[in-house]
């Protein structure tokens, strides 16, 4: 495929989902609070937002006939993801079991069942997902470091570097949820935001790590992370391929704690009311960022945190206005 065609067929996914995502519009709020009491979490809530629209999304192509009820399909589509999902980390125990028994082969008594399967679960937490990626294709697929560098767009030293963690976690006693970032670390990230210093973010990011915008963008590897127009570029230089009323202006980053964890809230300058408009997770590895999710456009998302920390949501889009048009 060459790239000519392959850019066609991105920018006509990339229109047609705009248009999905405006065509559900007016549902994305219910489908936000059922999302919110089926999870139960704030995080999970939207995640399970996003996978229900890029499943619609998928699934419009084979659907026979209208869809007369819009909000219906979607709500169908939350359900059966969070009921998949339940199912799923069932089989992720036993795989992720297999990486700790592996783990384990050196000590100098048998495993007990219940503590691998406890351990693979800790892994399973524990991992960024370029990590967990990492683990699963070489110890269930057997593929080469060469090929899973090249199926996770990383290098052959940092897949190694990832396999090295996940074995070592599966053999420790690890913390069951995910390590947000320490303050410390997030300090030294939003002051490199606030110095316009490039070079200085991505040193502090690992090389499998990623920087997920839900729903529009998703990035991998240092390699992307260098690229103009990648995430951490637009947040030193805001977009200066836009035209001036679509051009955002830079934001000022404040650190919260927010139910557990470090956040960073990007609030517009004071001159324009200093409204929340985005926020930005962290999660860390051997003391570097891992894993970054920025929600810019995610509104009952940024309200319900704005509402908590008593500040004033902005006006937040489901997208970027004029992204079909880029």
């Amino acid at each position: 495929m060459g790239d000519g065609v392959g850019d066609d067929i991105r920018k006509a996914s990339r229109d047609a989902f705009a248009k999905l995502v405006d065509a559900t519009t007016p549902f994305r709020p219910e489908l936000h609070r059922y999302c919110r009491r089926l999870t139960g979490n704030i995080w999970d809530a939207e995640d399970l937002v996003q996978d229900t629209l890029l499943k619609a999304f998928a699934s419009l192509g084979s659907a026979q006939g209208r869809i007369d009820n819009p909000r219906g399909y979607l709500v169908r589509i939350a359900t059966n993801l969070w009921i998949d999902a339940r199912r799923r980390r069932a089989v992720e125990d036993e795989v992720l079991a297999s990486a700790a028994v592996t783990a384990e082969t050196a000590a100098p008594t048998p495993a007990d069942p219940l503590a691998v399967q406890n351990a693979a679960g800790r892994l399973l937490g524990q991992l960024s997902p370029q990590e967990g990626a990492a683990l699963v294709l070489k110890e269930v697929f057997d593929m080469t470091l060469k090929e899973i560098a090249e199926t996770l767009f990383t290098t052959e030293n940092a897949v190694k570097s990832a396999l090295h963690r996940g074995r070592t976690k599966a053999r420790e006693d690890a913390p069951l949820a995910p390590q947000p970032a320490t303050r410390a670390l997030i300090e030294r990230f939003v002051k490199c935001l606030d110095d316009l210093d490039l070079a200085g973010l991505l040193s502090l990011m690992t090389d499998t790590a990623t920087i997920e915008m839900p729903p529009l963008l998703t990035e991998v590897g240092r390699k992307q992370f260098e690229k103009p127009g990648s995430w951490l570029w637009q947040s030193i230089h805001v977009h200066p391929e836009l035209p001036a009323h679509l051009r955002p202006p830079k934001w000022v980053n404040r650190i919260v704690a927010f139910q557990g964890e470090w956040i960073v809230l990007g609030l517009l300058p004071p001159a324009n009311g200093g409204t929340l408009q985005g926020v930005n997770r962290f999660e860390e590895a051997d003391g570097k960022i891992a894993r970054i999710r920025s929600y810019c456009f995610s509104p009952e998302t940024i309200a319900e945190i704005a509402t908590e920390l008593g500040l004033r949501a902005g006006v937040i889009p489901y997208r970027f206005p004029g992204a079909e048009d880029r």
